[in-house]
């Protein structure tokens, strides 16, 4: 159910903004699996919980800061190397453990669009680990896709490690 549950997001975040257009093909740019040594809720509930990301970020990032504009959350990442981001929060989906957020400033020239995706789900006869499940979507030239995704997976790897130091 939760495979399905991660495909139907990945072809929701690609394709919804058609309405009821011809379905598209997403192809990822990058789809990972962390394995965590703890209980699902507990691996959510740090995740959810969107100032945590510092904590987590094994370093990387220095300051957090969770903001509402017309009705719409934004988070606003300052990174130890000195760069700063801001992503849209579009979805944290409480009862299937997922969540999304799209790059929105800066966002690269060439790069339309750029979504990080989370799922945290259980692993088949296994209690004392979890699956985290990321994936990076985007539209845009494909030099500077393969830039912010290069970005992306750097920083996911952090998440990894980070979540791996918290909660194991």
């Amino acid at each position: 159910m939760k495979k399905y549950l991660l495909l139907l997001l990945i072809c929701w975040s690609g394709s919804a903004m058609a309405q009821m257009g011809a379905a598209q093909k997403v192809t990822p740019e990058y789809l990972h699996e962390t394995r965590i040594k703890n209980d699902v809720p507990t691996i959510w509930q740090t995740i959810r919980d969107l100032p945590k990301v510092k904590e987590y970020s094994n370093g990387m990032i220095t300051a957090v800061n969770i903001r509402t504009t017309g009705g719409t959350q934004f988070r606003d990442l300052e990174f130890a190397d000195g760069r700063k981001r801001s992503d849209e929060i579009q979805q944290v989906h409480e009862a299937y453990k997922f969540f999304v957020i799209e790059v929105t400033t800066p966002l690269p020239s060439g790069v339309t669009k750029a979504i990080v995706t989370a799922l945290v789900e259980s692993i088949p006869d296994s209690k004392d680990t979890s699956l985290v499940r990321w994936s990076i979507i985007m539209d845009g030239d494909k030099a500077a896709k393969k830039a912010l995704t290069d970005t992306l997976i750097a920083e996911i790897a952090n998440y990894e490690a980070g979540l791996k130091k918290l909660l194991e």
